[in-house]
């Protein structure tokens, strides 16, 4: 009898300590690898380079919009391409939205606001979430002015007291951060695996980052500000002659002059460039077609932060950033405010 009830107790004892030992394995596990992220595919681009040249205020991805509120505060929503289903994802002041995957990445602009959902508690930085807000982490706690993501790597202007402003990179899960040069680089302006960047040390020539393996090489000779490149053409802001908008062919190596306006910031899509014209008498926000023809005004007075999706450009009233403006990105021109925004946080 004292033998059937040993045997009885035995083998629970048996089954309790295996599940011990699997719970301790899987707890070193989850412990090694918290941030572990999936890889993207190769030609992952985080944003356009025209969205985060204007702050990267909006960011679309396999259809949904995700975008800074500017009546909230500009912390994190996200919507459909036609304004439906806004929902807030952060209660944070964002900046250089970028999304990946399952991923967004952003900068944290201003952490004196902002409460958290879930996870965030006044950190300032660049951070990553899933795209239900969720599963936050805070990848650098550095000043940034700018950021991509290429692939699964951040590139991003750094800022210390030591080094000053510098171009740096991290990898998605916020490892293997280094420093790619001490110059000021903006590596907004990407195209593939490239990032088209002027020169800001001796002169303003266009320069290019491959990002296969950082190299740093000359690419024209002609003095640019926020290049884009689109198709065969490289769309900038001509330096020498009163930042008058321009593109260089890159099949012919010609300069062609696309507005005698001097641009304050722009952005385009396939067929528009639309651009703000610094008048002293009379500013607007203009568009033109993408060889320069065509000519409109948007609406008179100063405009910053030209966001583009497929559907819609989104502007702000400069030094007025609680304002959101839009028209079709497409077709007629017809501004209003952005009231789906606005119906999100005051409804």
């Amino acid at each position: 009898m004292s033998k059937k009830k040993k045997n009885k107790g035995f083998i629970p004892l048996i089954i309790i300590s295996a599940a011990l030992v699997l719970f301790a394995v899987s707890f070193s596990i989850v412990s090694r690898y918290p941030n572990k992220v999936p890889k993207n595919p190769q030609g992952t681009v985080g944003n356009t380079a025209g969205n985060i040249y204007n702050q990267g205020l909006f960011c679309e991805n396999d259809g949904k919009v995700y975008f800074a509120n500017s009546y909230d505060s500009g912390s994190l929503y996200s919507m459909n391409p036609d304004e439906t289903e806004v929902k807030k994802i952060l209660n944070a002041k964002v900046q250089y939205i970028n999304v990946a995957g399952k991923y967004i990445y952003y900068y944290m602009a201003d952490s004196s606001t902002s409460t958290g959902l879930g996870f965030l508690r006044r950190v300032m930085g660049i951070n990553r979430c899933k795209k239900n807000g969720r599963s936050g982490v805070t990848l650098t706690r550095d000043p940034s002015l700018e950021m991509i993501l290429i692939d699964n790597s951040i590139y991003f202007l750094d800022y210390d007291k030591v080094k000053g402003v510098h171009l740096s990179k991290m990898s998605t899960d916020g490892k293997n951060d280094i420093d790619l040069s001490n110059s000021i680089i903006n590596p907004a302006g990407v195209y593939g695996d490239v990032i088209y960047f002027t020169n800001n040390e001796s002169n303003h020539f266009l320069m290019i980052l491959d990002t296969a393996d950082d190299s740093i090489t000359e690419y024209v000779r002609i003095n640019m500000w926020n290049p884009i490149r689109m198709g065969n053409y490289i769309y900038f802001m001509d330096i020498d002659h009163n930042y008058r908008l321009c593109r260089y062919s890159i099949s012919d190596e010609n300069v062609e002059i696309l507005t005698k306006d001097r641009v304050d910031c722009f952005n385009l899509n396939t067929d528009y460039i639309y651009y703000q014209k610094n008048d002293a008498k009379n500013p607007c926000l203009k568009r033109i077609t993408i060889d320069g023809s065509s000519e409109e005004i948007i609406k008179s007075g100063n405009y910053t932060a030209i966001n583009l999706t497929d559907r819609y450009v989104y502007f702000q009233p400069f030094e007025n950033n609680t304002i959101t403006y839009k028209t079709p990105a497409y077709g007629s021109i017809n501004v209003t405010e952005f009231d789906a925004a606005i119906s999100a946080v005051f409804d």
